[in-house]
């Protein structure tokens, strides 16, 4: 009957869902019924009563309305344009921006270029078998305690630090970059390690895995990918760490963004930096004594009458020239286009209009400003007034990227500022508000399945919620004194026992 409703049992009272989680705002900010929002409601012999008026109250029709922009990840549950959440929530409030988590557009682009799909039919073969080497690497390796030993004995024998080998995880994205810097780091010993297997195994099936693992190993295109994806992918799980972090804000999203594909477009535009790709792994290649192989120039067979077309046969001169066309420049085109397509969101256009806002630039002329005006629902003749009078001041913030959004609000936070300039002010505000990323509610989840285990399936859910809180926060949980704790604990006088 009521679907807004919610029931908690610790405080054993109801409250309403989307007026606790959408706070008001100016319309209806006198409208707020904390009995739904903070206190809860337990006057149960009202309860017919109070649930059908607080149903039609203003405050709980217009709470929608209060609703700016929601995040997702592109599951078609969430993100999807009919039957998905993001339709239902714009069934509530049409001028609701939907934002694409940028950290899962990243992800995505990722995996455009290095597997086949829709768009990009003809999958990167030699990237592709790489990635699929380095997970099989992983598999035979710590499918095996025995193996395992095997690897860290040599290891330890040549000398380094012994590097877990992790595995290539589709959803956890760090892992692809800690997966190729691991096998990087012990070549050596996993050439010796296979080597030990292959001659000591007694199951033929084993074995026979362990001498293609090998031979694939002492490839000249499986060191030239681990040269060419380890900066590449470096780069992508520094973004991608930047952006799951949970006070990110829509412009720093936007510059790492371009700052990412600039210093991807670099390496493409930079015939030293694919050429010292070469040079490295001809390196690696003579200290491990594996042969480069030679370009072989295929004849094209050509009619009698086709003698035109013959001279425009491509020819590749030198090993390191096909490499970087045949390998690296898909590579980076893919990344690129990905890049460019992933990442045009509804949030583009208002971007460009904060963008001119800030710096002063925005007039009645604009083609964005009709973005202010629906999703904020300002008025705009108030805002060109505002922006005229401080244009005229001298001391304002001058400058368009990410911090002057913030170095605005402070200035209008001084000695009243906001009220004078209360539109512009609630411009900004709003904002700083949209959410960029969906990985902080994702990441509770992921806790979970680590926390609640079979071996904790009898634990009780206050245990729980106090063992999810320390593991998800775990930024306030590194600034606790122990010591400090444990003294408070012993000087409780009763029940200092802990309820498992």
């Amino acid at each position: 009957m009521y679907s807004w409703l919610e029931y908690s049992l610790i405080v054993d009272a109801a409250f309403c869902f989307p007026c606790r989680c959408f706070n008001g705002n100016e319309s209806n900010i006198g409208q707020t019924e904390k009995v739904f929002t903070k206190t809860g409601f337990n006057s149960w012999y009202r309860a017919s009563e109070r649930l059908k008026s607080h149903q039609i109250s203003k405050y709980h029709i217009n709470n929608w309305k209060n609703v700016i922009a929601v995040c997702f990840d592109g599951a078609a549950t969430m993100a999807g344009n009919i039957n998905g959440v993001q339709a239902k929530c714009k069934n509530k409030n049409k001028n609701i921006l939907h934002v694409h988590c940028y950290a899962h557009c990243l992800n995505l682009t990722l995996m455009d270029a290095v597997c086949a799909n829709a768009k990009y039919s003809e999958v990167n073969k030699c990237v592709f078998d790489f990635l699929g080497t380095v997970q099989f690497i992983y598999s035979f390796i710590e499918g095996s305690p025995i193996r395992h030993a095997v690897f860290e004995k040599f290891a330890k024998l040549d000398g380094a630090k012994v590097q877990t080998l992790k595995s290539m995880s589709q959803t956890r994205w760090a892992c692809r970059a800690d997966a190729v810097n691991a096998v990087k780091n012990n070549y050596k010993a996993l050439l010796c390690t296979l080597k030990e297997i292959s001659s000591k195994c007694l199951i033929p099936e084993a074995r026979a895995k362990c001498r293609g693992l090998l031979y694939q190993l002492k490839t000249f295109e499986f060191i030239y990918c681990l040269n060419l994806m380890q900066p590449i992918l470096q780069l992508i799980l520094k973004v991608s760490s930047s952006l799951q972090a949970s006070n990110l804000e829509l412009f720093t999203a936007v510059s790492l963004t371009h700052a990412l594909r600039s210093s991807l477009n670099s390496i493409r535009k930079s015939p030293q930096e694919i050429q010292s790709i070469f040079i490295n792994t001809e390196q690696m290649c003579k200290e491990n004594n594996i042969e480069i192989p030679t370009v072989k120039n295929r004849k094209v067979s050509k009619k009698r009458d086709d003698l035109q077309c013959s001279t425009s046969q491509h020819i590749y001169l030198t090993k390191s020239e096909e490499m970087k066309v045949t390998v690296v420049f898909p590579l980076l085109d893919v990344l690129l286009s990905g890049i460019d397509d992933r990442f045009k969101q509804e949030t583009s256009d208002l971007i460009t209009v904060i963008g001119q806002l800030i710096n002063l630039e925005l007039n009645c002329n604009s083609s964005c400003i009709y973005i202010l005006k629906n999703l904020l629902n300002i008025r705009t003749q108030d805002l060109f007034v505002e922006i005229k009078l401080l244009k005229s001041l001298e001391d304002t913030p001058k400058g368009t990227s990410s911090d002057y959004v913030y170095k605005w609000l402070d200035w209008l936070a001084i000695e009243g500022r906001s009220d004078t300039f209360k539109t512009f002010y609630n411009c900004l505000t709003y904002f700083v508000f949209i959410p960029v990323t969906s990985c902080g509610c994702e990441r509770s989840f992921s806790k979970m399945s680590i926390v609640k285990t079979k071996l904790r399936s009898t634990m009780t859910q206050e245990r729980l919620n106090a063992l999810l809180f320390l593991f998800i926060e775990q930024e306030y949980v590194s600034n606790i004194n122990i010591e400090s704790v444990i003294d408070d604990f012993q000087n409780v006088p009763t029940k200092r026992r802990l309820i498992l």
